[in-house]
């Protein structure tokens, strides 16, 4: 069978574009993460070109509409302020220095303008609904979140570089200033990150691992394609991963005299505890083991016997059965990927 000549033309077209199609796949265009998602969420080929999945920026654009809950009541980014102009709902409280809904207080200088401070406590507000369904678990306490006047009042109430977005005390949090997470595109990443470690340290009697607490609070806050990208600074250096054990007294420790070393050695940690749960929920029976887990969990189960019951290991079997270091990255480390946050 001969080709004609438009056949061969349109044959050519394609073979060129294939991989051009493949190499437009967005971070944000991956499945997002639900109670019903099909794990693993992406292929090898797809992580490849995409990087980690980041689903918490689509609020900032183009084509976002405001989410509505099962009673039908709007929540979350463009729920509370359109325009600028405040949208009454119940349970919304506006005061000049502080607002207020659900489990949350935000408090900050009252020289902002209620939407100013509004547009956080709507990502607080989306996060919240999200994640109450994605751990399963629900809070009853009130969390109170000072929003400092910049990064310098932050360092001096926290001891903290901005490497880490918040200083969480109990049902106290003092806040990287909202207007600089918003100028670094990290504010929805920040507010879902906020709202899982909460609601972990509330929901559970023991405290998990630092490796699964920061775990799941990296993985539920989509802030691997931003991990990935810290990691590019620190790999001609060396290997960037780190063992469990080395996670766990680096998260513990609190924070090291130099900011350099702090800066880097919480982000690597940080990095290598998403793995740990990505690799933990994307390939070992998704969303509903760790469910189940942290059910046993806040019924106050001993936490390896929970993780006997689910997993078939104890926690540091499970802990060595994800190291990463052995395990390695799902994705190839020299690939050029899109901003996260840059609109596709």
């Amino acid at each position: 069978m001969r080709l004609g000549a438009r056949t061969i033309l349109a044959l050519m077209v394609l073979v060129m574009t294939a991989g051009t199609v493949q190499a437009q796949i967005h971070c944000s265009e991956l499945p997002p993460l639900t109670v019903d998602t099909v794990f693993p969420r992406c292929s090898s080929r797809e992580l490849a070109v995409a990087g980690f999945p980041d689903h918490k920026h689509a609020y900032a654009w183009s084509g976002w509409e405001v989410l509505t809950d099962a009673e039908g009541v709007t929540y979350g980014p463009g729920s509370l302020c359109v325009d600028r102009v405040l949208v009454p709902r119940e349970g919304l409280i506006v005061e000049p220095n502080s607002k207020a809904i659900g489990p949350f207080v935000l408090r900050h200088n009252p020289g902002y303008k209620d939407c100013d401070m509004i547009q956080f406590l709507e990502l607080l507000d989306w996060a919240h609904h999200e994640v109450t369904d994605l751990l399963g678990l629900a809070v009853t306490d009130t969390l109170i979140i000072l929003n400092p006047d910049n990064t310098d009042q932050y360092t001096e109430l926290t001891g903290q570089g901005v490497w880490r977005l918040y200083a969480l005390d109990g049902d106290k949090c003092i806040l990287q200033p909202y207007p600089v997470l918003m100028a670094r595109t990290l504010a929805g990443h920040g507010a879902f990150m906020l709202v899982t470690d909460w609601t972990l340290q509330e929901a559970l009697p023991t405290d998990l691992p630092p490796w699964l607490q920061q775990g799941i609070v990296e993985y539920i806050g989509d802030d691997g394609a931003h991990l990935l990208n810290y990691m590019a600074e620190f790999r001609p250096a060396g290997p960037v991963l780190l063992s469990a054990p080395l996670v766990d007294a680096l998260l513990s420790r609190g924070i090291d005299p130099s900011q350099e070393k702090d800066r880097m050695m919480f982000r690597r940690a940080c990095y290598s505890a998403y793995l740990m749960v990505w690799q933990l929920v994307e390939n070992e029976g998704g969303l509903a083991p760790i469910r189940e887990f942290l059910e046993l969990a806040a019924s106050g189960a001993d936490l390896d016997q929970a993780s006997i019951q689910v997993y078939g290991m104890d926690l540091g079997q499970l802990a060595a059965f994800l190291d990463p270091v052995k395990i390695g990255e799902p994705l190839p480390k020299d690939i050029v990927r899109p901003n996260p946050h840059a609109e596709p």
